[in-house]
Parts: structure tokens; sequence; C-alpha cells
């Protein structure tokens, strides 16, 4: 569950430490779900994963 918060605040453009802190954990633990998520999503930024998060909404919308 925190994982998909963490990737969700983290494409909208908040900090490592502004994530812990809406969602009551370490800066490390935010960094390590984001670590491990960035490869099952074959992106290497924030910024791609929010473009990610954006297309699977809208190919899911489209469905």
């Amino acid at each position: 569950m925190a994982c998909l918060a963490c990737q969700s605040l983290a494409a909208a453009g908040l900090s490592t430490k502004q994530i812990g802190e809406k969602l009551f954990l370490s800066p490390r633990t935010v960094s390590t779900h984001l670590y491990q998520l960035f490869p099952k999503l074959g992106v290497t930024s924030r910024a791609a994963l929010r473009d990610a998060l954006d297309r699977a909404v809208s190919e899911g919308s489209s469905s």
C-alpha cells in the first residue's frame, strides 16, 4: 500500500521527505520503495515515473 502511495506522491512532484511526512514513513523507507519500483516500471527518474503513470491512466481510461 505504501509503495502505491509513494509512487503517486513522487509523480506529483513531492520530495522524499515530504512523502515520508505525509505517509508517516522515514525518508529512507520512501527511497527504498521508489528504488525498488523504478526498475519494475522501466524508469530512471521521477519525471519518467510521472510519464509512465500518466500513460497507464490514459490507457486504462480508454479501455
